[in-house]
């Protein structure tokens, strides 16, 4: 069994210190929802975390639907998103409603346990879209070259975290060893979680895209929101 992650500590974390991504990408999001004729429906976010994202879709008048792994995030998507309909469980797994649109912001389809999830994953999105819907998501792809280990940290009002991270051009994985510090009344409470990420290069992306009869372009980046150099964004319309 994969160990579960995001749990409490570091769902707390992510929520409070990490909303910069989807905040920051929402708004050309939203306008490629617009040029795709998608301006009202059911939009399904994979990966939905605390449902900041899915509570901006209700705002812009969309039926919001979550999907996440992870039960302190489900939890803290019903207090933000309260009108959402929330799956917990794996893409790769659940069924998803029909919907107009689904986008996944932030890297979550690299959490897939390979290949064969993440196709099968593509697949369940491809049976729910309607014809002419909107695929928007983002991916981490695998480096050239070896790159170096390094780390990386960030502090809020009650946690702090630290994550080493390591690349491998070889394996075509990612791996980040996170360990955060949040309070608890006087003291602060240790966590530590391990999340592997796959990474697969934008032709293989593409090529199963194209397989299952969608439409690809591909961003480096949310209009003017720069990713970095190995992330890359995907706008897929089901043909």
């Amino acid at each position: 069994m994969r160990p579960s992650l995001y749990g409490a500590d570091l769902a707390h974390v992510h929520i409070d210190g990490y909303g910069f991504h989807w905040e920051r990408a929402a708004p050309t999001v939203l306008k490629w929802l617009r040029e795709g004729g998608v301006r009202k429906g059911t939009v399904v976010d994979l990966g939905c975390g605390g449902g900041q994202w899915l509570a901006r879709l209700q705002a812009k008048g969309y039926t919001a639907v979550g999907v996440d792994a992870s039960a302190a995030m489900i939890r803290a998507a019903k207090k933000r998103a309260p009108g959402a309909k929330l799956i917990r469980g794996s893409f790769a797994d659940v069924k998803l409603p029909p919907c107009d649109a689904v986008t996944s912001l932030g890297e979550p389809l690299n959490y897939l346990p390979g290949a064969r999830e993440f196709r099968r994953t593509l697949k369940q999105v491809q049976t729910a879209l309607r014809p002419g819907g909107l695929f928007i998501f983002d991916v981490r792809t695998p480096p050239t070259e070896k790159v170096a280990t390094r780390a990386a940290g960030k502090t809020g009002n009650d946690w702090a975290c630290i994550a080493v991270i390591d690349e491998s051009p070889t394996t075509q994985r990612l791996t980040r060893r996170i360990t955060t510090f949040r309070r608890v009344g006087r003291n602060y409470r240790r966590s530590e979680e391990v999340h592997v990420l796959r990474l697969y290069t934008e032709a293989q992306i593409r090529d199963w895209l194209c397989d299952l009869g969608f439409r690809v372009r591909t961003f480096p980046n949310y209009g003017r929101y720069k990713l970095t150099p190995r992330q890359l964004v995907f706008v897929a319309q089901k043909c």
